[in-house]
């Protein structure tokens, strides 16, 4: 499920996973290098709080730069609201080809993706604490990803919680403009009435995309790969609702 940093500037040096602080940290990256920070009193209050009721400043997020954060211009996929980093860290051993960036408003179940990734020394993934829209407006370029990961994001089911869902028409445009030609976002919820407000946002931006794929119960993209929640809604008999957009 997704869900923001703050700045402190750290000369050019993009550390490894291996490397990085295990401290709890917020990572906003910039054209030139890496920014941390380690979280403060505030931060920890905000954490305290629950999830679902948290309020984060909206913050503005320096340019990213994928050939200076990985090193290399390989393709680049993306998961917004990342969570515990399982299905990214697995996608990143398979695909030591591709770059991979986790985005996520929680830092606390991020940072076990964090420490996965640097037990196994993946020299191919980051991960930021960011909201979501915001940073893809403000840090990412125009055709510069190869595929979003949308997955189990929150349904926000009684109505006037619902303008707070990540999946609208305007998202969905900025998804679209950040992709690369060809590129795909790949969607998953467990949730019937969340995927019938999704098919009309997709129906609502029909022009954008040369393809649209509709599964129940079967996911359309790596599927030996599952993410925390998609095994324990399958695991309790839940339908899963799967979604890819292929950009034209």
């Amino acid at each position: 499920m997704a869900d923001a940093p703050r700045m402190i500037s750290r000369k050019n040096e993009i550390a490894a996973p291996s490397a990085r602080n295990d401290a709890e940290e917020r990572i906003v990256i910039a054209r030139t290098c890496l920014l941390r920070s380690q979280e403060s009193g505030r931060d920890e209050a905000i954490s305290d709080a629950p999830s679902r009721l948290r309020k984060i400043p909206q913050e503005k997020y320096a340019p990213v730069v994928f050939s200076e954060i990985f090193g290399n211009s390989n393709p680049v996929e993306m998961e917004i609201g990342c969570g515990k980093g399982k299905f990214l860290v697995a996608r990143s051993i398979a695909n030591p080809g591709t770059n991979f960036l986790g985005v996520d408003r929680v830092s606390k179940f991020m940072n076990i993706g964090k420490t996965r990734a640097q037990k196994r020394e993946l020299p191919n993934i980051r991960f930021i604490r960011a909201e979501a829209k915001a940073f893809l407006t403000d840090a990412i370029a125009p055709g510069s990803v190869s595929i979003f990961h949308i997955y189990f994001s929150d349904p926000w089911p009684k109505r006037r919680h619902q303008p707070r869902r990540v999946f609208t028409e305007e998202f969905l445009r900025l998804l679209h403009a950040r992709l690369v030609a060809g590129g795909l976002v790949e969607i998953a919820t467990d949730d019937k009435d969340y995927f019938d407000a999704m098919k009309k946002t997709i129906a609502a931006t029909a022009q954008l995309w040369d393809n649209v794929r509709e599964t129940v119960n079967e996911r359309i993209l790596d599927s030996m790969n599952k993410t925390s929640y998609e095994l324990k809604w399958a695991a309790e008999g839940r339908s899963l609702y799967y979604a890819e957009l292929k950009k034209k």
